[in-house]
């Protein structure tokens, strides 16, 4: 039995002919041509013929069945989609009617997108408007005590766009930021949450 199939390859020969080989053989990873538009988030507005926005997330989960996306409601109550597929995200932007209601379906821009952060430890000698002149800065507002109204030390900030962990404000100094949590609607008659007192 000797000499058969005893011959082996060195271990320099393994690969030695892989530059003759054709491309067929070894295909290279291409991109897809259809990328997945995992940034495109689209955003249910709370106004709409249904009773609320999120009867009608209902409505497209009964209407489509391998639809993907994740939900979460913005801070003035409309909810934000985003889709997990390419299928689900042209459902999203052809979508204009679902059980004979017309629904709104609004696809939003990553750059228009603003998020709701607290800019730490602003010094309260410092004027708000130093802040808004930050190309990324929408809108800003100085925190206040609940309690006596005193000024304090955040400010609330709009930013535009991909949040950065600071802000420069060059001369005026860096300032770190932390996400925004807004307090839960609570009613100050019954004690309960979810609902404002003159409703």
């Amino acid at each position: 039995m000797e000499g058969k199939c005893h011959k082996r390859l060195r271990k320099e020969d393994d690969f030695s002919d892989m530059a003759n080989m054709s491309r067929a053989i070894h295909p290279v990873a291409e991109p897809p041509t259809v990328a997945i538009p995992t940034v495109m988030k689209y955003k249910i507005p709370k106004e709409t013929e249904f009773d609320h926005a999120y009867e009608v997330v209902v409505a497209l989960e009964l209407e489509y069945k391998n639809i993907k996306f994740s939900v979460k409601p913005n801070l003035v109550g409309d909810l934000i989609l985003s889709p997990q597929d390419h299928n689900t995200a042209k459902i999203l932007s052809e979508v204009s009617n679902l059980n004979g209601k017309a629904i709104k379906i609004i696809p939003l821009d990553p750059e228009e997108k603003t998020t709701r952060m607290v800019l730490l430890r602003y010094p309260l000698e410092l004027p708000v408007e130093v802040v808004t002149k930050h190309s990324k800065v929408t809108k800003a507002e100085r925190c206040v005590t609940s309690r006596d109204k005193a000024q304090t030390r955040q400010v609330l900030v709009d930013i535009k766009g991909t949040v950065p962990e600071e802000v420069d404000l060059g001369n005026w100094g860096t300032y770190k930021l932390r996400p925004f949590v807004p307090e839960p609607l609570r009613c100050y008659k019954c004690q309960k949450f979810g609902h404002h007192q003159s409703r």
